[in-house]
This record gives C-alpha cells, structure tokens and sequence, in this order.
C-alpha cells in the first residue's frame, strides 16, 4: 500500500537498486504504484514513494502527474495541498521530464500571486521556531522551484519575474539570520540549506552566463545583481557561522546544526574580494595589536582566523577560503604604511605576517606538539577523521597555506622582514617538524590504476578542498601536509636549507631521501618551466634554462664587457645550495669577477625567491656598480640583498658610504660606533 510509509519507499529504493531497470522494464515499475492519478491526493508517503520512483516511471505517466499537480497550483485558491502539488511538480522536473515554458511561467504566475493573497506561506520575518513542519516544507518547496527555474530556464522569465525571484531570496536569508537560534529543528536546517542553495544557483548563474543567455535577460539584471543583490547577500552571510558557533558552541551536541554550516559555507565561497575587504561586521579590535590594516580588514581577520580551530570540517575550510581570497592584498597594506617612512625608519621596521593569523598558529602549533608528541620523524601519524586532532591539525596546516599565501604575495623587500620575523619565532622549523610527521613515507595518490603510465602523488596532483565534499577524507591531511611542504620550499628556500643544515642526522637523512624522492624533481621542473615562461626582460641580459642538466645560463653584455654565469640545481633542491660557475668572461678583473659570483651564489642560497628574482636583483647590483656607485663595504654589494636599498650612509672621515642596515648591524655586533673602515666616530 502507498499509504504504509517512509519504510515503503526506502524498500522500493533498495529494490530498484538490486533490480536494474534494463531488466525489470518500465512496466515493472509501474505495477509498484498503479498509475498516476493514484499518487493524488499527495501525503508524505505517497510523495516519499514518488522521490524513489519518478526517475524510473514511463513518461506518459510524469507527463501526467506534470499536468495534475499544475492544475492544483494554478488552482490554488480551491486546493488545500499546495505543497504536495509543488513537490510532485518538483520530482518530475528533477527527472527531466520536458516542460513548456508556458507551464513554467503559469506555475510561476500562481506563485507570485501567494506573495500577494498569501504572504505568509513565504515565511518572510517569521520567528521560524513557531513554524509547523508542513509551513516550513512548503516555503522550501517554493525554494527549489525558484532553484530548479534560474538553472533550467532563466531566459523565460522576465524583469518583474526576476524582482519576485530576487527579493525572494534576499528575504528567505534574512529570515534565516534572524533564526539562528532555531537551527536545533531540522525543519529550520532545511530551509536555511535550501536558502543557501538557491544563492549558490545564483551566483554560478550571474557569473558563468555566456553571452548568448545574457542577450535574452533584462538590460538592468546583471547590474542589479553587482550593485545591490551581491552586497545584501554578503551583508547577511558573513556573520552567520560566528552566529552559528556562538549559539551552538558544542560541534558534538546532537542537535548542531553541521548542514547549514555546509550550505551556507558553499554560498560564502562566492563572496567576492571587495565585499570581503569592505565587510559590514561588527568592529573585533585585540589590544596592542600592531598592524597596518584598515579597520575593516582586522575585523575579517580578527573575527575569522579563530574559526579556523573550530571543529566542523565544512567551517574550517570555508574561512580558509574567504581569507585565501585577501590574503595576496594584505602586503600592500604593509607597503604602504613603509613608502610613508624616513630612509632610518624604513631600515629595520617591525613587520610581521597577520597577527590574528600568527595567533591561531601558535596555538595550533602546542596542540600539535601535543598530539604528535609520540611520533619519530619520518613515521606516519595516523589520525582518526574528522575527530578533534583531526580539526586542530587541519586548521594548523590551513593557517601555515594562508601564510605562504601572504608571504608568496609580498614584494622581495617586505619579504625579508617577513622571513626574520618567522625566523625569530620558529614557527617554521617547528612547522618542517611537524609536516615530516604527517606525510606519509609513499605519498601515492590514491585510486590509480595499474595501467597509469606515470605516478601521481600529493606533490603532482592538487587539492580542491571542497567544502561540500568529505570523499577521501582519511587522505585528506597527509594531501595537505605535502601541499604546505612543497610550498614551504618553494616560496622559503633558504628558510627550509637552514633548518636541514640545523638537523641532527637521523633528521636530515630523512628529510634528504624524501625531498629528493618526490619533491626535488617537480620543484626543479617548474623552476626551470618558470624561466622558459618568463616575459621577464632584462635589458642586457639573457636568460636561458636546460632542462635536462637543470641549469641555468644567464649572460650579461654592456659594452665592451661580457660575462656569462650558469646556475647549477642540485639533486636535492632546494636542501642543497645552488652552485654559481664561471663561464666566458670578457673585460671583467679577476676580483670585480668573483665578487660578483659571490653575489649572484650568495642572492640565490640566502633570499627566499625564485631564481629570476635572483638574477634580477644580481643585474641591478651590477648595473649600478656600472653607475659609479661604490659597493658598501661592510658587505661588498651595491644593493643591500634584504630591503635592496644602497648606500646611502657615509663616514665624515674617508667618505666610504654603507648600507644603513649593515651599519645598524656592524654597531650593535661590534659594541663600538666607529666606521668599520678608518675606525673614527661615526656621526
């Protein structure tokens, strides 16, 4: 019987699956549910029944309940089962059952009038906590058909169609901010996760249209959507997890609300940069915070990066999203508040990375301590998903992938403080410690077949980190811990070559064997694509790879003068040092020569850059030694190799100029202030 319930249809579920319908045939089916117009009226059963079978019954058949439950909408004043009718109408359009678009607009007609004779059913500003389950239903049932409508036909409906369609939405979501308490009712769950669904349409449907779609919208839509929906919409989702979290503090209580924070995890993905950077929330200032960020940007940083440590999987990568998205705008704050200092106060500034970033991964940074306490260098730590180790090492790797985010973002000169300032903190040798502990000793990318021709691994292969996506979640951290290593060695060379320099050598021979195994190799390919791809041009200066022997050749040529330099990559990049080696040389002395192969070997083994970042800053050393400029003779460069500035500060006495941040050094080692070449006071 179709009135035996919710058992019946997850049955008839399992019989469809067990039974294909290439045997059964149609006709099997039908004899389940006898024909159309016996599934009306509509009850739960009969429309749980119809979930399971819609996709499986003849066509003659959904043609028929298509036209039923159109007439009950269109009808609407003598029909007392709206939402069955909704919901049948709903099962066949999910199962591709064709449809005029006459019908579609009738339907859609007979919806827009409920907002005027019947404004209720829409739940607007409603305390949804005294909502019955079936005003509920019936609000999302009107969800999905907006849903189904700006996905199957957007061209059919016009300027007012939209309006009705937009507004809609816009206060379904306010509704839902408004009710965070009741998220304890999966009623409630559901129509905030349908709400959240149809911004998702929306926003995929406004930004991927292609041309011929756009033509067939009204003129103004597209404009309308950028210039008010986008804000509103962003406005009302940027506080909804804090909300969540604050009202739902536990993530294991039974009644937490882990959809809607994946629903609405989804639709915050879209935020785009600038409502990000000029968010509505409320102000979150930490005393004796140094920063050079505009308020409105603390508050974003301030209010999300401790979510990150929050333990629900779909929250933690939501923020990370959102601040992956500001975190390559961040050093420009930075440059800023540098470009407005004296010459002196630039030398030695006190920069650091995002402090509510640096925040969290100081904290991460004990718990893993903790956590990974038992495990050797070179074991794999195997960790149960999704349970609280797993959520503090996934926010700890999340925030180290927003730093190297940042720090990659940041121009060569804020670089180099950012680099001293994580130097002095040891959160990265900590953080090298750690990976070494989480990657596993065959990082093979799961799921290959015997016939795959080359070998995929976490290093070859990247990660999507989807919010609404938990497949293959036990690989989850070990595809995170090598994406973050291979960042850390990419974007932080000699920052990873001093740690392994450090390391006692069961440590090193570790790292060493492992780096060399999977990492050396597709960091030195891309290093050498990256010079092949370059539009980079330097005025007197090539630059040319060869990817086979993993070199180099740079060759410099001003007038009468030659010079030819080839960089060496060794096996295990970047561990090991970059050799520098002579090649031809023409109208260069001896000395002048090997100073500048000094500087070139010394650029690329101590700056945390690429290898044209290095030649770069190289050619610029010797094109103003060309200039006349002298070298500083604390550290014989022109260009000082971390805030590239040039000497500028010169002794009253023998007129020798230095770097003023090699004389900041040379008097606070040296306890003296003396120039360091004639040894009178230095004023």
């Amino acid at each position: 019987s179709l009135e035996d319930g919710g058992l019946w249809s997850l049955t008839l579920e399992n019989y469809i699956h067990t039974n294909s319908l290439a045997a059964t045939g149609n006709a099997s089916v039908r004899k389940l549910y006898g024909t159309a117009h016996s599934l009306f009226p509509v009850c739960q059963s009969k429309l749980s029944t119809l979930q399971v079978l819609c996709p499986a019954m003849v066509n003659e058949d959904r043609e028929t309940l298509v036209a039923l439950a159109t007439a009950g909408i269109i009808n609407w004043q003598d029909n007392d089962d709206v939402y069955g009718c909704l919901a049948v109408l709903l099962c066949c359009l999910k199962a591709n059952t064709q449809v005029e678009g006459e019908v579609v607009q009738a339907v859609l007609a007979s919806v827009m009038e409920w907002r005027t004779g019947k404004e209720d059913w829409f739940l607007f500003s409603s305390d949804l906590s005294k909502a019955t389950a079936e005003q509920l239903n019936l609000a999302v049932e009107i969800m999905r058909f907006s849903t189904w409508m700006v996905t199957h036909c957007p061209t059919v409906l016009g300027g007012n169609q939209w309006d009705f369609l937009l507004c809609s939405m816009l206060a379904w979501l306010e509704t839902a901010s408004e009710n965070v308490s009741s998220l304890w009712n999966p009623w409630v769950q559901l129509f905030v996760c349908e709400s959240a669904a149809l911004i998702v349409k929306l926003n995929e449907f406004f930004s991927s249209s292609s041309p011929e779609v756009a033509e067939k919208l009204p003129s103004s839509l597209a404009a309308e959507w950028r210039d008010f929906f986008v804000e509103g919409i962003s406005n009302l989702l940027l506080p909804l997890p804090i909300n969540i979290t604050e009202a739902f503090p536990e993530p294991d209580d039974p009644v937490f609300p882990l959809s809607v924070l994946q629903s609405v995890g989804v639709a915050l993905t879209h935020v785009p940069l600038h409502q990000l950077k000029n968010n509505s929330l409320p102000p979150r200032f930490i005393a004796d915070q140094k920063t050079n960020l505009p308020e409105q940007l603390q508050t974003l940083l301030n209010t999300l990066c401790p979510l990150l440590l929050f333990k629900a999987r779909p929250l933690q990568i939501t923020v990370y999203h959102l601040l992956e998205k500001v975190m390559p705008h961040l050093p420009e704050c930075d440059g800023e508040g540098d470009n407005n200092k004296s010459d002196d106060d630039r030398d030695e500034p006190c920069l650091s990375p995002p402090a509510s970033l640096m925040a969290v991964l100081s904290t991460c940074e004990e718990l893993c301590d903790s956590i990974l306490a038992g495990v050797q260098v070179g074991e794999f730590a195997v960790v149960q998903p999704l349970s609280v180790e797993y959520s503090c090492i996934l926010g700890y790797l999340l925030a180290w992938k927003l730093l190297l985010t940042f720090f990659k973002s940041s121009p060569s000169h804020l670089r180099a403080h950012y680099a001293q300032y994580l130097k002095r903190s040891c959160s990265l040798n900590k953080l090298l410690l750690h990976l070494f502990k989480m990657m596993p000793e065959n990082p093979i990318y799961p799921g290959q077949g015997a016939e795959s021709k080359e070998t995929k691994t976490f290093f070859t292969e990247s990660q999507s980190l989807a919010v609404d996506n938990s497949d293959g979640v036990e690989w989850e951290l070990p595809h995170l811990a090598c994406s973050v290593y291979y960042s850390t060695v990419q974007d932080l060379p000699a920052m990873v070559r001093l740690w392994w320099n450090g390391q006692e050598k069961r440590v090193s021979t570790t790292a060493e064997k492992f780096t060399i195994k999977y990492v050396s190799p597709v960091l030195s390919a891309q290093e050498i694509s990256s010079v092949h791809s370059s539009t980079q041009m330097f005025e007197s200066m090539t630059v040319k790879a060869r990817s086979a022997a993993r070199e180099v050749i740079a060759t410099y040529s001003v007038d009468d003068i030659f010079i030819e330099l080839v960089i060496q990559l060794p096996q295990n990049y970047p561990l090991g040092s970059i050799t520098v080696e002579s090649g031809r040389r023409v109208g260069v002395a001896v000395q002048q020569w090997r100073n500048w192969m000094l500087q070139l070997s010394t650029y690329l083994t101590h700056q945390n850059g690429s290898i044209m970042e290095g030649l770069a800053l190289w050619k610029n050393n010797v094109d103003k030694r060309f200039e006349g400029i002298e070298d500083c003779m604390i550290c014989f460069s022109v260009i000082h190799g971390s805030n590239y500035s040039l000497p500028k500060k010169g002794c009253r006495t023998c007129k020798k100029k230095f770097h003023s941040a090699c004389l900041y050094k040379w008097f606070t080692s040296s306890n003296k202030s003396t120039c360091p070449l004639c040894r009178e006071t230095f004023f």
